[in-house]
C-alpha cells in the first residue's frame, strides 16, 4: 500500500475536517481552527501508525477526534468553578459602595435576616455576602448542588416578597 505524505492529507483534509466542526458543533471559526489544529497535531503525533491507512480511514479519525476534543472542552467548561457576580436584580439587595455600613443598613439586612430561617440565612450568607458559587455553597453547607440550587431559587423568591413588603 502506498504511504501517505502529511502534508497532503493536511491540505485536502483541513477544510473538511473544519467543515465538518462548524456543521456538527454550531461553533464559530476560530473554535473550529483550535479543535481541527489539534486533531492534526494528534495525528502528526500518531503519523506512524497513520501513514499506510486509507484516506477515509484518516478523515473518520480526524473527524472523531476533533470532537472528541470539542466534547472535553465542553466538559471542562461545564466543570469550571461557579463564580458570581453581584447583580442587584439576581440578589434583589442594592449593592453597597462598601466603604463603612451604616446603622439603616444594618437594620434593613436584621429585618431580611428576621424573616428567614436557618438554611435560609446559611445560603444569604454565602451566595449574597460572600459572593461564593453554587459549587462552594454546597460544599460548605454540605448540601449537593441540585438542593443547593433549589434552595438558592426559593430563597431569592421569598427575598423579593420580603423586599415588597419593607419598601
Amino acid at each position: 500500500m502506498k504511504k501517505l505524505d502529511f502534508s497532503a492529507v493536511f491540505k485536502e483534509y483541513y477544510p473538511l475536517v473544519r467543515a465538518y466542526c462548524l456543521s456538527r458543533f454550531g461553533i464559530d471559526g476560530y473554535d473550529a481552527d483550535d479543535y481541527v489544529s489539534q486533531a492534526f497535531s494528534d495525528l502528526w503525533l500518531k503519523w506512524e501508525d497513520f501513514s499506510s491507512a486509507s484516506p477515509p480511514a484518516v478523515y473518520s479519525w480526524l473527524c472523531k477526534r476533533a470532537r472528541s476534543i470539542f466534547i472535553d472542552e465542553y466538559r471542562r467548561k461545564k466543570r469550571a468553578p461557579d463564580e458570581v457576580e453581584y447583580n442587584e436584580e439576581l440578589h434583589g439587595i442594592a449593592e453597597i459602595d462598601g466603604v463603612l455600613e451604616d446603622e439603616a443598613y444594618q437594620a434593613y439586612i436584621a429585618e431580611i435576616r428576621s424573616k428567614l430561617g436557618e438554611r435560609e440565612n446559611e445560603i444569604f450568607t454565602a451566595m449574597v455576602e460572600q459572593s461564593l458559587g453554587i459549587d462552594k455553597t454546597a460544599e460548605i453547607l454540605g448540601m449537593n448542588r441540585a438542593g443547593t440550587l433549589t434552595a438558592w431559587y426559593r430563597l431569592r423568591t421569598k427575598l423579593g416578597e420580603i423586599l415588597k413588603n419593607i419598601f
